[in-house]
């Protein structure tokens, strides 16, 4: 279950407030921190990402000891919530996971879930990408345009898969807008999974591309798509799944402005736009029906229902037949 946390003065009510689910959220400020051992192709991961996500990321050069985060969160919660961070991402290297890099979310003050990803060594056999491949030249504050290459990333029963989709869109979204300025559109980022084999664990490439525009003749440009920045390889390590009421709560959405506090039951609104509503009644009694004041109709003492008065038929007929009908009437002169 998650704490709920009553709010002892104003100021705490305002801070709780503004906590709570929100229409546009905020993007996510990441934490990117070292291990104990962090070698140089693990240092230009996290270099990268922290200049692609500024300015909503923090990146701490200190390192930082007894960090197992699938063993121990407690210390990578402290510094998650110290620095306002709803992401980290950990990288550390040991002889039984090297390059090893680990990324946790942050819900409530607690880890809401994470992922391992072990680097790998490029198709080119260098560990270390050259000083000229980390030159990006990206716009700060830029939004990618991501493209996810794979039948995997469409596969909903791969769990492993739906979830570094999640943390990936998550890392690199930055902030919600209702427009989109075509300047701004500088570069794209794929992310492409290989085929699902059995006993392997899947394998993940990172590339990313520069947008350049140039004359097409037309009125719309011819776009061209230029590689640039290094080249990630990732092997999919271990997962550790949000629980389910955990990630309930977690992608909870804010009221709109114009929506009810609570909608009602069984009132609609037609085409015309006139609100329509249904009403259910209980099973009517057509006992006590109110009909016409006719001898045929009335019920004779101790018979029920008509069901049973069959065998009386003929003494109905009689019975109805009045006096006046019996006499015979004089002929007309």
């Amino acid at each position: 279950m998650l704490r709920e946390v009553k709010p002892k003065n104003p100021r705490t009510a305002r801070i709780l407030k503004a906590k709570e689910p929100q229409l546009i959220e905020q993007p996510k400020r990441t934490l990117l921190l070292h291990g104990s051992k962090c070698p140089a192709p693990l240092h230009t991961v996290l270099k990268t990402f922290h200049s692609l996500t500024t300015p909503h990321s923090v990146l701490f050069h200190k390192k930082n000891e007894n960090i197992h985060p699938f063993e121990n969160v407690e210390s990578l919660e402290f510094l998650a919530n110290k620095n306002d961070c709803g992401m980290v991402i950990f990288g550390s290297s040991n002889k039984k996971r090297p390059n090893c890099l680990t990324m946790a979310r942050v819900f409530d003050s607690k880890v809401l879930d994470m992922c391992e990803l072990l680097l790998l060594p490029n198709s080119e056999g260098d560990e270390v990408p050259s000083m000229d491949k980390l030159a990006m030249h990206i716009g700060v504050g830029l939004r990618p345009l991501m493209l996810f290459s794979g039948s995997a990333w469409e596969d909903s029963t791969s769990t492993v898969h739906t979830t570094l989709k999640s943390m990936l869109v998550d890392l690199f979204k930055g902030e919600t807008g209702e427009k989109i300025d075509v300047e701004g559109l500088q570069y794209a980022l794929m992310v492409a999974a290989e085929e699902p084999a059995a006993g392997l664990a899947p394998v993940v490439h990172l590339r990313w591309y520069k947008l350049v525009t140039k004359r097409s003749g037309h009125k719309l440009p011819r776009v061209e798509l230029e590689e640039i920045g290094p080249k990630f390889d990732f092997k999919v390590g271990r997962i550790q799944e949000a629980p389910r009421d955990a990630m309930k709560e977690a992608m909870k959405q804010g009221k709109r402005p114009n929506e009810n506090m609570r909608t009602k039951k069984n009132i609609s609104m037609d085409v015309i736009g006139d609100k329509v509503g249904r009403v259910h009644l209980s099973k009517q009694d057509l006992g006590g029906l109110q009909t016409r004041k006719m001898k045929g109709l009335k019920r004779r003492a101790g018979v029920e229902s008509d069901e049973e008065d069959e065998g009386d038929v003929d003494m109905m007929d009689v019975d109805e037949i009045s006096e006046d009908e019996g006499r015979k009437r004089p002929k007309r002169a």
